[in-house]
């Protein structure tokens, strides 16, 4: 349900970009552009974006950015993901992948490895974070983190809407209803220890909503 929620979101949110050429940003999303033009340059600029669903970061970027600076894109996802996202959203440009190791490698370089609200729903963050690191990409860009300042992780059962995923209204058709899943926000002193072995940090953003509400934390 999740998946068809976001393709149909997504499909929409393409077109009515594509159809008007202007679009509403909120502050994640500029946040994701400053980044991307950070490390754009002349020729084709090669961005691998983790648990980027149907390619919304995307379908802006392309919106915004000049029809002469090429995009080579590369969404990593579940394998449901992939398989919904690549028959509607594939093209010379974007392209999907369940597996992150098949991403890195199907690129001669990678100018920008982005990741948004992913590390805190995945099985092993940490193991995704330290291979991440060590892509040797050009630059990182971590948006909506979930992160404690604890001396522990704090791992929650989130619970949400349907309807909160994916750009966007909820699509005709769809019976909206609450979705629960495992939340893990992973310790703040390590997220930087890893990043830092191989990068410098130049630009943050004060940016809360990749955090949930626990008691006491």
């Amino acid at each position: 349900d999740v998946v068809e929620v976001v393709l149909q979101k997504t499909a929409r949110y393409r077109d009515e970009i594509s159809a008007s050429g202007a679009t509403r940003l909120t502050p994640a999303n500029a946040f994701s552009l400053c980044g991307l033009l950070a490390c754009a340059g002349p020729g084709e600029t090669k961005v691998i974006d983790v648990g980027g669903a149907c390619g919304a970061h995307y379908f802006l970027a392309r919106a915004l950015l000049p029809k002469s600076l090429r995009l080579r894109w590369v969404v990593v996802e579940t394998p449901l993901m992939v398989e919904r996202a690549a028959g509607v959203f594939a093209s010379d440009e974007l392209s999907f992948s369940a597996d992150l190791e098949s991403a890195i490698s199907s690129m001669d370089g990678i100018d920008l490895l982005h990741t948004s609200g992913t590390l805190q729903v995945v099985d092993r963050p940490y193991e995704l974070l330290a291979r991440i690191a060590s892509a040797s990409a050009r630059h990182l860009m971590f948006g909506r983190l979930g992160l404690t300042r604890g001396s522990r992780d704090v791992v929650a059962v989130h619970e949400s809407w349907l309807s909160r995923n994916g750009p966007g209204p909820m699509p005709s058709g769809i019976q909206d209803r609450k979705v629960r899943y495992p939340y893990v926000c992973i310790r703040e002193s390590v997220f930087h220890e890893t990043v830092r072995k191989n990068y410098d940090i130049v630009m943050t953003v004060d940016d809360d909503s990749g955090l949930i509400p626990v008691d006491g934390e």
